[in-house]
């Protein structure tokens, strides 16, 4: 299994967007709710901690 790390590098390439040019024109929390909902949407939240899944829950509204 993937590290929660390497993870979260496949779900930044998911997205439908270059990271690097969107951050010049989008605010960076809406470019970190992205990468977390593209990160639940991919990975679920089995292999986080409680205190993780609470700051996805508080960062993305849902999981």
């Amino acid at each position: 299994m993937s590290s929660i790390k390497e993870k979260f590098i496949e779900a930044i390439k998911a997205l439908p967007y270059d990271i690097d040019e969107e951050i010049l024109r989008k605010d960076t929390k809406d470019i970190l709710q992205d990468v977390v909902q593209k990160y639940v949407d991919m990975y679920g939240i089995d292999d986080l901690s409680e205190n993780d899944k609470e700051c996805v829950q508080s960062l993305i509204g849902k999981i």
